[in-house]
């Protein structure tokens, strides 16, 4: 917990651990080491690296954001590395390649939400940060949430071919009333 002086009111943040995604070290860390190698299509299973996924839940006195989703219970139906459900969940082989996931029993947002006794209707906002697999893959267990907002400039990004063939999945999205919003300067949404 954090106090706000301003109005001595209490702020939370509870890292939500959705999952683990294993990539190539370029990924995460490459330091503008190019597609191909950032992608990881020849690297082998051996090399890769396994990171947390996470997903924030922050609590103040105005309500309930979410940053991020993390994985969906598609990633893995029985809580257990499924190669098939992954393929099917990131909508492409070539998606899968580059991202394996694995989500645990109990491990989703919307678990970890019922585990505390809430559910995304007790969401006031789910933020994303970007539309990339292991941060908005959950979107749709949090749909009930009450304002899901996604940057306009990230969608344009996502729909924008050929990142819509081979980087995003907008079944991960679709359907779903997202909030675009447009960045003011660099310090966040507008309004």
């Amino acid at each position: 917990m954090t106090n706000n002086s301003a109005n001595n009111s209490a702020i939370s943040i509870q890292v939500m651990v959705a999952g683990r995604v294993r990539v190539s070290p370029d990924l995460p860390f490459g330091n503008g080491c190019g597609l191909v190698r950032g992608s990881g299509f020849f690297v082998p299973a051996s090399k890769r690296i396994w990171l947390p996924v996470c997903a924030f839940l922050v609590t103040t006195p105005h309500g309930r954001i979410l940053f991020d989703t993390g994985w969906g219970r598609d990633m893995s139906p029985d809580g257990v590395y499924d190669r098939g459900a992954q393929i099917r969940s990131l909508g492409s082989w070539s998606l899968y390649r580059v991202n394996q996931g694995v989500v645990g029993p109990g491990m989703t947002v919307p678990e970890q939400l019922a585990a505390q006794g809430l559910s995304p209707v007790d969401l006031d906002v789910v933020a994303i940060s970007h539309l990339d697999c292991d941060h908005a893959n959950g979107l749709r267990g949090v749909r009930d949430a009450r304002r899901i907002m996604v940057s306009r400039d990230e969608m344009r990004c996502a729909t924008r071919f050929p990142n819509s063939l081979v980087r995003f999945n907008a079944s991960w999205w679709r359907g779903i009333d997202l909030d675009l919003y447009d960045w003011n300067d660099h310090e966040g949404p507008a309004g």
